[in-house]
This record gives structure tokens, sequence and C-alpha cells, in this order.
């Protein structure tokens, strides 16, 4: 599955940029090229280049090894569909500095129209050496079908298991595995328009509660309260039960549910849908609309003072700033509830893995370890153009003084939670991927009143005691 996320993301970082997007490994996908053409741009050889890098003086020597019978080997990377301003960050950030790292590799960017058009020529035998995946869910998919390597080889060689936080690198195995790399980390928090909240005299709120009496306020002022919008991708809904099954049924609960030791039909889990429900019929969610509401609408209501709040991703930032620059805002974990204390729903942002079929794997992972030791590029990258983190142990938040505060404040808000150990849990990285599919596909009939919770909770389970019987369950740290 790929998700809107990933839509609008920057090719091959990882990361969003000077668009809006959402999240999570979803299906659909924007596109102005019908019927899965692809499109592709070539980083031709080039100088060799001080990257900033401690490797930046090796990295090319697998190309120059391939290229020593005079002809350059290619390698073909994975993105979807961009639009010119998108490909023209990618080039800056990424193409070019891969150019001049691997000046004897003819690197082609291969942009796919959607996922199914990757999928076809991968099952076929042939696609690109490197994709660029959802998360660990949608690789999952790829191994099952033995269509993804085992990088556990390269992993050794590299040092990759020093160099990531252990929840990310850990979620990345499959079945024992190491079939990817996490391409950066993002979270779920509230946004909030500071300019409504101070001309109507809120505070932004601290627990559950407080936000519930808010909710009201907001409502009686003629406001929405928090918006929300699926109405192009219907799988959006999994940012709000990842929020709440994390904050407020609390990642302990969601952790042993995944592990066996509890189920989601059961109290704490079944509450906290209860509660996205109700919130949801009481109009404090999207005002009993969303599903004729789109993602980019509800960003534009939120920027546009229509709502105070948003429930939304931290990729969504970046195209905060570029689309609305005018409008002010913060980010913030979810209101707590206090038995549990603030928890920020995390997952990986993508995932990059090597195709089984490619004949260049040793090279592939040579241009992957670089992407994740070329510090200097990739933080250069966050400050000027908005890309997501890598979520490396090293990562120095200090390095991106300089950059919007609003961008550095949530970064900072995400690495304090890693430190403090305040992790959620999100569907598109932690949970079962049929688990995710059935709940991405049916949060809208508990909304309209087409299922009860009950049965959607029941339903839900017999996918965790599926992954748990066949040992497909994502690992939760």
């Amino acid at each position: 599955m790929r998700n809107m996320k990933k839509i609008l993301a920057m090719c091959l970082a990882g990361a969003m940029v000077f668009s809006m997007t959402a999240c999570g490994g979803g299906s659909s996908k924007d596109s102005s090229n019908a019927g899965g053409e692809t499109q592709s741009s070539t980083a031709d050889a080039g100088t060799a280049a001080d990257t900033g890098s401690e490797d930046a003086g090796t990295v090319a020597e697998a190309g120059s090894e391939a290229a020593s019978d005079g002809e350059r080997t290619k390698l073909v990377i994975s993105c979807y569909l961009a639009d010119d301003n998108q490909v023209a960050v990618r080039e800056k950030y990424i193409d070019e500095p891969l150019k001049e790292a691997f000046p004897d590799v003819d690197i082609e960017i291969k942009m796919y129209a959607d996922r199914q058009s990757l999928q076809v020529e991968v099952a076929g035998g042939a696609g690109p050496d490197i994709m660029d995946l959802d998360g660990p869910t949608d690789v999952a998919e790829f191994a099952k079908a033995d269509k993804v390597l085992d990088l556990g080889e390269y992993a050794e060689k590299y040092g990759w298991g020093d160099m990531f936080y252990d929840w990310a690198y850990n979620a990345s195995y499959y079945e024992g595995k190491l079939y990817s790399l996490p391409t950066a980390f993002e979270g779920m928090v509230m946004y909030y328009n500071t300019d409504v909240m101070e001309e109507h005299g809120w505070e932004i709120p601290g627990t559950k509660d407080e936000l519930i009496a808010l909710m009201k306020e907001v409502q009686e002022a003629g406001l929405i309260p928090i918006t929300f919008g699926n109405a192009e991708y219907q799988g959006a809904v999994d940012w709000l039960y990842s929020t709440f099954l994390s904050c407020y049924a609390g990642p302990d609960v969601v952790k042993d549910i995944m592990e066996g030791r509890a189920k989601i039909t059961d109290d704490p889990a079944k509450a906290s849908i209860n509660d996205m429900v109700d919130w949801w019929k009481e109009g404090y969610i999207g005002e009993k609309a969303s599903q004729s509401v789109s993602t980019m609408d509800m960003n534009a209501f939120f920027s546009e003072g229509r709502t105070p709040m948003m429930i939304n991703g931290t990729w969504a930032s970046s195209g905060l700033l570029a689309t609305y620059p005018e409008c002010n805002w913060v980010s913030k974990m979810m209101p707590q509830d206090e038995e549990i204390g603030e928890v920020l729903p995390f997952a990986t942002a993508g995932a990059y893995a090597i195709n089984a079929n490619s004949p260049n794997a040793d090279l592939a992972a040579e241009v992957l370890n670089y992407l994740f030791t070329s510090l200097d590029r990739h933080y250069d990258s966050i400050r000027e153009a908005g890309y997501q983190p890598y979520p490396l142990e090293t990562f120095d938040v200090g390095e991106l003084q300089g950059m919007d505060p609003k961008l550095l404040d949530q970064y900072t808000l995400l690495m304090d939670a890693q430190e403090k150990n305040q992790i959620g849990f999100c569907s598109w990285t932690f949970f079962p991927s049929d688990m995710r599919v059935y709940m991405n596909e049916n949060v809208d009939g508990l909304f309209l009143d087409m299922l009860t919770v009950d049965e959607f909770l029941e339903e839900s389970q017999k996918f965790v005691d599926q992954a748990l019987e066949n040992g497909t369950m994502p690992v939760l740290p």
C-alpha cells in the first residue's frame, strides 16, 4: 500500500518538501501521468567532491571497479511522480551528490506513476535496483514474494545496526531478516493555529479533559474544533486511530496487543476507539463531513482560520510553510491522558529496499550507505528544503540552527520524545499490513454507523492473531 505521505513526498530522501502531503503506506497516488507510465532522471558522470561524510573518499570504489571494463554500470532508484519544484530540490540534494560520489556509475532516478507500476515491473523480474517504499508494512509485501534482498550481510559490513535508533531499525525486520532501512522518521502531532487561539483567548490544552472542554468552546464559536478530511485518500483515517490508540489507550497497551498479551477488543483500546468515533459524531473532528473534505482542504481550513486545531503528521509542516507562509502555528504532542502521560506516535517515513532482481546489489548497498553517512548533505537538505531527518543516533538537532523556527521546534519535539521514550505506534510501521488495510477501509463505516465498534475491533483482532501465528508481526520497541 502507498499513502498520501509519499504522494507528495520528495522522492528517495523519504522526506516531504514544498507540498502538502500525508502519511502512512497507501495505494492512491496523485498523478498526471496515467496508465502507469514512468519518467526518469539520470545522474551522469561528474567529478568526485567532498560530501561531508567520513566515507566520501571511498564511496565510489564499487562504481569504479564495476566500470573497469570500460562500460559504466547503471543503477536505477525508484521514486514516485513529483512536480518540477520537487524534482529540482531532489536533484540538488540527491541526484547531484550521488553523481559526484559515484562518477563512474550511471544513476537513474526513475519515477513511477503509482505503486502498482513498480510492483508489476518487479514481479516480472525487472524493476529498479533500489526501491523507495512506503515503510516496513509495504516492504513486507515484497518480502513475502521474495522480491527484496536480506540486507543482513550489508548491515554487518557497514555497521548499520549501530547507526539507527533501535525502534526504527528493528521495525525494518520481517520474519527475523533485515529487508530495508528506514528513510526518515515522523510522528503524529496536534497543530494549533496560534492566531485563531489568541483571537479567542484559548489556551493550548495540556490534558485530554482540557481538550474536550476546548472543543466545545470552539464549536460554540462557530468553528470546526479539529479539521480532518480523507475524501481523496480514505486511508488517512490511520492518522486518527494510530493517534487515539497510542495516546488514549497507551503505547504499553498497543504493544501488549501486538505481542499477544492483550486484545484490541478489550478496554482501554476499545475505549480509545469509542472516543474517536464519539468525537467524530459530535462534530469535533471534521464537522461530521470528513468524507467530503480532502487532505488538501483540511490544511486550507486550518491555515485560513476555520479551525484552531489539526491532527496531522510532521510531514505536513513543510507544506504549511510553503503554501501558507503567513499562517502562524505550533505543533505539540496530543493533550495527554494523565494516567498515560505524553505520547508521540512514531513511524518510519519510508524504507529503502534492494530489489532481489538487481544485478548490482553490492553497489546498491554502497549507495544506501553513502546516503546515510553523508551528513553534511543531509543537514543541508533539512535546513534548506524541509526534508525529514533520518532516524540516526548521531543526528544532532543543533546542526539545524538557522532554519524556520517552527520546523526546528518540531524536530526538537521529535528528538526529545525519542530520548524520553514517549514513543507511540503508527499503523503504517507497527501494525500487520492486512490489519491496517482493513482498518483504513472501515473506519468511515464506524463514523457512518455502517458497523459497530465491537464488530470493527473483533475483525481487527483476527489480523493480530494471524500475524502472531505466522510470525509476521512487526517488531515494536
